[in-house]
Order: C-alpha cells, then structure tokens, then sequence
C-alpha cells in the first residue's frame, strides 16, 4: 500500500524499475497481478524504500489484440 503520491515507473530490457518517491532511486520489483484490457496489460508492485510502503503501477500497449 503506498503513502504519498504517484510512483514513477518504468520497464527497460524486461525489468520492471519503480522510483521511490522520497529519495527517487530506483529499484527493480516483481510486479504481480496482471489484469489484462482489450489494449493494456497492467501489473501492479508493493516495494518498499525509505521506510514507507508504496506501490508501483506499470501498463503497457498490448501488441496484440485480445478479442474473445
């Protein structure tokens, strides 16, 4: 669960990096609890930094499409 406000984020060569917020280093998280759209994946990633929890929110363009 985060505390403050939004968590910067990123995703490079297959890593998932998230900023905290207080100092801004970045880490690398495992996101989990993919929810998929028709366009976007989304994952979702509790770290911890600074002493406060906080949750990092990484979407992505689907190159595909998922039409059922």
């Amino acid at each position: 669960m985060k505390e403050g406000g939004l968590t910067t984020t990123k995703i490079e060569a297959g890593k998932f990096l998230a900023q905290c917020g207080e100092c801004g280093r970045w880490q690398e998280v495992n996101p989990k609890g993919q929810r998929t759209q028709d366009y976007f994946e989304v994952w979702e990633a509790d770290f911890r930094c600074c002493e406060r929890n906080q949750t990092a929110i990484f979407t992505q363009e689907k190159d595909y499409l998922d039409f059922h």
